[in-house]
């Protein structure tokens, strides 16, 4: 699997660009004390993008390109919008200051921009490229396929089916809606409270399907036929249905960069046009599920201003606002937890209806009551944040280093191995890519633990769907000497 091209001189220019600009940032902060927010997001994108001025060939689908997007979307864009003041000056202090003057973000900004440093540099300074070759002698087996992936899809479907009738689905008001709310952070004695957490996982077995047979179907035929067509048109349908039922936008927008991935790595030539209609088809899924949940069943339409707030200013990325607040509400509000907050994580596998008597893994409520005072919504904590209430800076030190050499380790072993390509790419698009994006925008211990469950579901699926081409290849040498 290499994805590796050379970078284009467009790209060192808009990083030096960006350079340029966030020092002219920092100077009108003198001017105006509001600018520190802009600041602090366009140091966070330098200090991201500089490493880029030192290579010569990059993959535009490594992890680090999704790190990259969340910085963007969660950090400066809302920190640009935070010093101008947009859309009002009274939405940004009731959305993201809550009330805060500039200098209150000072220490934590400085704190947050240490992290990105840290983990950038594990990225790219402690990280490397793997140089022992793993040779793994497997190829698609067309009936194995065919059999694996039709009875995962089945069930799949199942999942997706019994999740709707669990929750009301077949009386909702509305199609798309947020199901299984937590109303109590003490989720172990509320009888009600149910997550199916089993059934969204079986019903990403669909969107582990269309992945395999898009790149098989390439691998295979070099070219997608109408029917081909059709079959991937009716399975991304499929793979979308549940986190449009649940209305969730980041399941709908993982599968389209992941068929773009699928593209990007094995029709190069086409990818492009692919680009074109794949982002086309993920920009309707959002903008439609993004104007839906504000559709009340008593109101007439959607507040267009609603869904950009609720689209570009929600607190699930890894914007510093939210790392600030969090940040200063330890210890007060909030006490440290030494590792509790992630080693919770390691039974949120374990089905509530086995374990009755789990403990809440998702700190968001949390967060959301004790800081932004809500008795439902959740904030993610981010993982800044989260390393500092369990470990103080220490943890955000060595913790963000030693995860971004740990996410570039990852993403060189899949380079260091020589398998036919369409193998490896479902199960790297499926569930490598998304960890950085996870990691520092919700938590460490959802960006991994849930991740590694995702890696092995959908490498031993894959892998099922294989069979020893060295056996194959020496049975077709011994039927061609007997002929």
């Amino acid at each position: 699997m290499n994805g590796e091209i050379k970078i284009h001189s467009v790209v060192y220019s808009f990083v030096v660009a960006v350079m340029v600009l966030t020092f002219l940032v920092i100077g009108w902060t003198v001017v105006d004390t509001r600018m520190v927010y802009a600041s602090i997001g366009m140091c966070t994108l330098m200090i991201t993008l500089l490493p880029l001025l030192f290579m010569k060939t990059y993959d535009f689908f490594s992890p680090w390109s999704f790190v990259l997007l969340a910085v963007v979307t969660g950090c400066t864009f809302q920190a640009i919008c935070m010093s101008i003041g947009w859309p009002t000056n009274e939405q940004i202090d009731g959305w993201m200051l809550l009330g805060r003057e500039p200098s209150y973000f000072i220490l934590p900004g400085a704190i947050y921009l240490l992290g990105f440093a840290c983990f950038t540099g594990g990225y790219f300074l402690l990280g490397h490229k793997s140089h022992k070759v793993r040779n793994i002698n497997r190829d698609y087996d067309h009936n194995n396929l065919i059999f694996i992936l039709g009875v995962c899809f089945v069930v799949s479907i199942a999942a997706t089916g019994a999740f709707v009738k669990f929750t009301g689905g077949g009386t909702s008001e509305k199609i798309s809606q947020k199901r299984t709310l937590i109303r109590t952070t003490d989720v172990a004695n509320d009888d009600e409270y149910k997550q199916y957490g089993y059934l969204k996982q079986l019903a990403k077995l669909t969107p582990i399907c269309f992945l395999t047979v898009y790149a098989y179907i390439i691998y295979r035929y070099k070219r997608i036929s109408f029917l081909h067509g059709c079959l991937l048109a009716f399975m991304f349908v499929c793979s979308c249905a549940m986190p449009y039922y649940s209305s969730m936008r980041a399941p709908i927008c993982w599968l389209v960069f992941s068929a773009l991935g699928v593209s990007y790595y094995l029709e190069r030539e086409k990818f492009q046009l692919r680009f074109v209609i794949l982002m086309s088809i993920g920009v309707l899924f959002f903008v439609t599920m993004s104007l839906g949940r504000n559709v009340s069943a008593d109101s007439e339409g959607a507040s267009f201003q609603e869904s950009v707030r609720r689209v570009l200013f929600n607190r699930n990325g890894p914007g510093f606002a939210k790392t600030a607040h969090i940040i200063n509400a330890i210890p007060d509000k909030l006490d440290y937890k030494y590792g509790e907050t992630i080693a919770v994580w390691l039974i949120a596998p374990v089905p509530r209806e086995i374990f009755p008597s789990k403990p809440m893994v998702h700190t968001g409520p949390i967060i959301g009551q004790k800081v932004y005072g809500h008795n439902i919504s959740g904030v993610p904590p981010g993982l800044i944040a989260e390393l500092y209430w369990n470990f103080h800076i220490p943890g955000v030190i060595f913790g963000m280093m030693f995860i971004g050499w740990a996410l570039r380790a990852v993403y060189a072993w899949f380079e260091s191995l020589t398998i036919n390509p369409a193998i490896t790419v479902p199960i790297y698009l499926f569930s490598i890519i998304p960890i950085g994006y996870s990691v520092i925008g919700h938590s460490l211990g959802y960006g991994t633990v849930m991740r590694f469950v995702d890696f092995a579901t959908v490498a031993i699926i894959v892998i099922m769907c294989t069979s020893d081409s060295t056996k194959f290849s020496l049975n077709r040498h011994r039927a061609n000497a007997s002929a």
